[in-house]
C-alpha cells in the first residue's frame, strides 16, 4: 500500500541524502575503524556509498514512523532511522564479508552493527538538527500589522495563536494574551507573513506556536508552547498532515 508522504518529509529526504554524501567524504577523510589505510579513491568510495545506503534505510523509516504517529520533530525519530540505517549498512558489509570471507560469525555480525549504529545515530543527529533548523519559522520578516493593535508590553513576543471569544479576538502570544474588537478573519489577514493554519472555526495557530500535535480516538488537538491547547476540526486535520505538522 503507497503511503502518502507529507511535502515537508520529502524534502527532509533529500536533505538527508545530502548530509549522507557530507558524511561519507568526512568519513573518507578520517578513515575510521581501519580504513585510512585504503587508498584515497577507494576509500572515499567506500564510505560514500556505505553513507547513502544507511540514508536509504534511514528514510525507509519516515513511511512506518508516519504509521505510528511519531513526530516529524520527535528524537523517537532520529533513533528508529538509525537502527534501520544500521540495519541496511550492516546487512552489506555482511555480504561484502560473506562474499571475501565465507563465513561471519554473530559475535562479528553484533560488533559489526554496533559501530554501524555508533555512526548511524551521529548521522541520523545532525540530519535531525538541520531538517529542525530548517522547519523553525520565520514568525515575522516583515512586522505583521496585528502586533501594532494589541498592548505595548507584548508586541515584542511571538504570536503562537487567535481565538475567537464572540465578539474579540484573543491574541496568544510567547509573553502572554491579549483581547481584540475584531472578528477573527481580519485578525488572521493582519497576522501575514505570520506562517500558520487555520485549524478550528474558531482557532488559528501560527507555526512557531505549535509545541505538539496530540492525537486520539481520531481526535486532534494541538498543544500551543504557551500551555493552551487548540481543538483541530477534522475538516482541518488533513491539511495539519500535509503540512507537515502531524
Amino acid at each position: 500500500m503507497e503511503v502518502e508522504l507529507p511535502e515537508i518529509l520529502k524534502k527532509s529526504a533529500m536533505s538527508g541524502l545530502g548530509i549522507a554524501l557530507i558524511a561519507g567524504v568526512i568519513l573518507s577523510i578520517l578513515g575510521p575503524y581501519d580504513t585510512l589505510s585504503l587508498p584515497v579513491l577507494t576509500r572515499f568510495i567506500y564510505w560514500t556509498s556505505l553513507s547513502f545506503i544507511g540514508g536509504l534505510g534511514a528514510y525507509a523509516f519516515v513511511p512506518l514512523a508516519k504509521k505510528m504517529g511519531i513526530e516529524p520533530s520527535s528524537w523517537k525519530l532520529v533513533f528508529g532511522q538509525s537502527i534501520t540505517a544500521s540495519i541496511a549498512v550492516t546487512a552489506c558489509l555482511i555480504g561484502l564479508n560473506l562474499y571475501r570471507f565465507q563465513s561471519v560469525s554473530p559475535l562479528a555480525t553484533l560488533y559489526l552493527f554496533f559501530f554501524v549504529w555508533i555512526i548511524s545515530i551521529v548521522i541520523a543527529s545532525i540530519a535531525h538538527l538541520a531538517e529542525t533548523a530548517n522547519r523553525k519559522p520565520q514568525l515575522a520578516s516583515s512586522r505583521a500589522p496585528l502586533i501594532e493593535r494589541i498592548k505595548p508590553s507584548l508586541r515584542s513576543a511571538d504570536i503562537y495563536a487567535l481565538t475567537a471569544e464572540d465578539h474579540y479576538v484573543r491574541v496568544i502570544t510567547s509573553r502572554g494574551d491579549d483581547l481584540l474588537l475584531m472578528r477573527l478573519g481580519d485578525a488572521i489577514k493582519e497576522a501575514a507573513p505570520i506562517k500558520g493554519l487555520s485549524v478550528h472555526r474558531s482557532w488559528w495557530v501560527a507555526e512557531g506556536g505549535v509545541k505538539s500535535v496530540d492525537k486520539s480516538d481520531g481526535k486532534m488537538t494541538i498543544k500551543l508552547r504557551s500551555g493552551q491547547s487548540a481543538p483541530v476540526s477534522r475538516s482541518n486535520q488533513k491539511q495539519l498532515r500535509d503540512s507537515g505538522w502531524a
